[in-house]
């Protein structure tokens, strides 16, 4: 009898003890939320970043999981901001409290990033920014905000440093530079760069113009471009401006002596340049969040491996925002596997001390990825190419261009082409 007892009694306790592993097991998941513009205006860009997301988390779990962790898995929750602040904040909120996300990433659109961050920080809950370059959303004092990808400033500033560049290895300066740029607070962040840029060096601004939203017809913005006679033209514009823009352009086939020089959004977007006709971007000017021949120069399987995944959601190779979604899964992995918890706290002074010089985080084209006092990748940078025969090659910083390139400068005017 007694043994009977006992051998329930071992029962129970191995039952329970198979009950609590399973308890376990399925607490072993980290829960990460992106906020990401699914729907609206910016949805091209938006899923690509998820791709580039799921890619790093399908590989991250495939090769163990958190090892610091027991193996633990990632789990990514995506909310939609449908490429709106309120929409992003109250999907920000949802995340946070009902999902209880351990971080989250997000969300492109500096004006859906900078409200959705507060809450955030509000929250105590790590965040890493993914595209948006508003200069203050890491200006704020904030601890749990952190950005992987250049801020307004230096995006402007690379403008600015590689047509210097041209003009010292050419001996032809650009002297008077028009603007067109979104109104939203990229776009506008973006021209108060330039402005200040432009002054410090010699740069007359002849044209500063901010676009509406869901402009049908640029015929006006482009009759003052005609009249303000600019050496050059910064554009700054989300994907379907730059379409509508780009179409307009070559429909009036004004000539810019030393080209259009656009600081990403739509000129990054793969889904933009399937829309256009090549002659139409012949000679473009692209301030790039990556390295764009990246594919070419690292051969490393696990990047070729996620460019496969990639390509088979989107239908073309990986972008600079797939690129960005792998590069915030794998800092996370990286703080997560020293902050050995999932804890919002923990991870966030885990990230706080982030020192990547190496592997798949870096497939952006950074050499480094190091958080300052504010939560800003001081090492972060971008790469300046040119569309030249059909393809677009980095000439920016000049370490970065290939001994076959040229860069192209003046372009040719379009009776020329």
């Amino acid at each position: 009898m007694s043994q009977s007892k006992f051998g329930i009694k071992q029962l129970a306790v191995a039952c329970g003890l198979a009950f609590s592993a399973l308890a376990v097991q399925a607490q072993d998941a980290v829960k990460i939320g992106c906020v990401l513009p699914l729907s609206g205006g910016s949805a091209a860009i938006g899923d690509q970043t998820r791709v580039g997301v799921l890619a790093a988390v399908e590989q991250i779990n495939k090769n163990g999981g958190i090892s610091s962790m027991g193996g633990a898995n990632l789990q990514v929750l995506f909310g939609d901001s449908q490429s709106k602040a309120d929409v992003g904040v109250s999907e920000t909120e949802r995340l946070i409290q009902r999902e209880n996300v351990s971080a989250l990433c997000g969300a492109f659109n500096s004006a859906v990033t900078h409200p959705a961050t507060e809450i955030a920080e509000r929250a105590k809950t790590p965040w890493i920014v993914v595209g948006s370059v508003k200069d203050e959303i890491t200006e704020r004092g904030f601890k749990y905000i952190f950005r992987i990808n250049n801020k307004a400033t230096y995006d402007a500033n690379e403008q600015i440093q590689a047509m210097k560049l041209l003009a010292e290895e050419t001996g032809k300066p650009v002297k008077r530079v028009a603007m067109l740029y979104e109104g939203g607070d990229w776009g506008r962040s973006h021209a108060e760069n330039i402005r200040k840029l432009a002054k410090e060096n010699g740069m007359e601004l002849v044209l500063d113009e901010a676009i509406p939203a869901h402009q049908v017809d640029l015929t006006s913005q482009l009759l003052k471009v005609r009249a303000s006679r600019p050496d050059a033209l910064i554009l700054a514009l989300y994907t379907p401006d730059q379409l509508l823009f780009t179409r307009q352009f070559s429909q009036q086939r004004l000539d810019i002596p030393y080209g259009l020089h656009s600081v990403g959004g739509g000129t990054e977007d793969p889904s933009f340049y399937a829309a256009v006709d090549a002659k139409d971007v012949a000679y473009y000017f692209v301030q790039e969040d990556w390295q764009v021949d990246m594919l070419e120069v690292n051969k490393d399987p696990l990047l070729h491996e996620m460019n496969a995944f990639a390509k088979k959601q989107l239908g073309y190779d990986m972008s600079a925002y797939v690129a960005q979604g792998i590069t915030a899964m794998y800092v996370l992995k990286d703080a997560l596997e020293r902050a050995g918890s999932a804890d919002r706290d923990k991870l966030r002074d885990a990230l706080a001390q982030t020192d990547i010089t190496e592997g798949p985080a870096l497939y952006t084209g950074y050499q480094r990825i190091k958080f300052d006092e504010h939560g800003q990748n001081t090492y972060a940078h971008g790469v300046i190419s040119q569309n030249i025969d059909g393809k677009r090659r980095a000439i920016w910083p000049k370490e970065n261009r290939g001994a076959d390139v040229k860069p192209v400068w003046p372009v040719p005017k379009w009776s020329d082409r």
